[in-house]
């Protein structure tokens, strides 16, 4: 057989096999298998290698063991068998797609997916690039996170604050009904209950993005809030509030707030009951707590401001008669 001719069934039987021949060319290789045993033998050895050049699973897979196979088993047939035409083209290939397939298997995996939900308590969940997702009470997500694609996305329905792994190994995002968060630094907080008007998103450390459908965007830096109003579409920003995660921390810092603030945030994440009685609900107070049990935060504001405390069954009442 010329050299021509050995090219050109080579081409042949490697189009053949990866299911490329036109009805013409299948006609050619079985009229070609037919001419002599060796030849149709020759086909079944080398579909037999392109099978074991397949992928059985992610783990078991290894690219160079399979090109080694692929090599060693064409070059062996060669030495044993008096077929006159090399096999180093169709290997080649064959090894070729065997690497390519893994690839795209590897690169389209869908990765894992995760329900988080925390009804009364609060739910943390730490993933293998160590960011760290912490829910709110009465707040989900659906988080999907592939380390393949270096992805992690973020679907959720309340409040939750994200603390991005150091490495920044993996693009992270979120999205809260049409709005898509995403984050160019390490720490924020995002605050969006469907039964509320606004979406808004705190940056404690690096930088975020809020994304709009249209593509409309807003970049936040590291102490500012981002602001999206649902009814306007409009964004608006504002000094964020380190007291967001309080939820997760039970750390406090407050500067000239009003004792009725400072209230009504110690009550939400202690989730106890605490009325003010008295004209007191306007005076100032800079203070903070590094998680404080209750008891210890209402003796502080109590010693510091002349208040009395009146523990009740369904509430606790802090009074006085006013700033001094």
């Amino acid at each position: 057989m010329r050299e021509e001719e050995r090219e050109y069934m080579e081409d042949l039987i490697g189009k053949y096999i990866l299911g490329e021949a036109n009805p013409q060319e299948i006609s050619e290789v079985e009229s070609w298998c037919a001419l002599h045993p060796d030849n149709q033998k020759y086909l079944e050895d080398t579909q037999l290698i392109y099978e074991k050049a397949q992928l059985p699973s992610e783990k078991e897979f290894n690219a160079e063991k399979a090109w080694g196979a692929v090599l060693g088993q064409i070059n062996s047939r060669k030495e044993k068998r008096g077929l006159s035409f090399s096999l180093w083209k169709i290997a080649a290939s064959l090894a070729l797609l065997a690497t390519i397939s893994f690839v795209l298997y590897y690169q389209m995996a869908p990765g894992e997916e995760y329900l988080l939900r925390a009804e009364n308590e609060i739910s943390t969940q730490v993933f293998p690039d160590q960011t760290e997702i912490s829910l709110n009470r009465s707040s989900a997500a659906t988080v999907k996170y592939n380390p393949r694609k270096k992805t992690g996305s973020i679907q959720l329905t309340g409040e939750a604050t994200i603390d991005i792994g150091k490495e920044k190994n993996i693009q992270w995002t979120v999205e809260v009904e049409n709005l898509l968060i995403r984050d160019i630094g390490t720490v924020f907080h995002v605050k969006a209950y469907p039964e509320e008007n606004s979406i808004e998103v705190s940056v404690l450390e690096g930088i975020v993005e809020m994304i709009k459908p249209a593509g409309d965007r807003l970049t936040l830096q590291a102490g500012e809030k981002g602001i999206y109003d649902k009814r306007s579409g409009e964004f608006d920003t504002a000094l964020a509030d380190t007291n967001v995660v309080a939820f997760k921390t039970r750390s406090f810092q407050f500067s000239e707030q009003s004792l009725s603030e400072v209230v009504a945030l110690v009550s939400e994440v202690y989730r106890q009951k605490i009325r003010l009685a008295g004209p007191i609900g306007d005076c100032k107070i800079t203070v903070g707590f590094e998680n404080e049990d209750l008891d210890t935060i209402l003796e502080i504001l109590a010693e510091t401001m002349g208040l009395e405390i009146l523990k009740g069954s369904a509430e606790i009442v802090l009074s006085g008669d006013g700033c001094f």
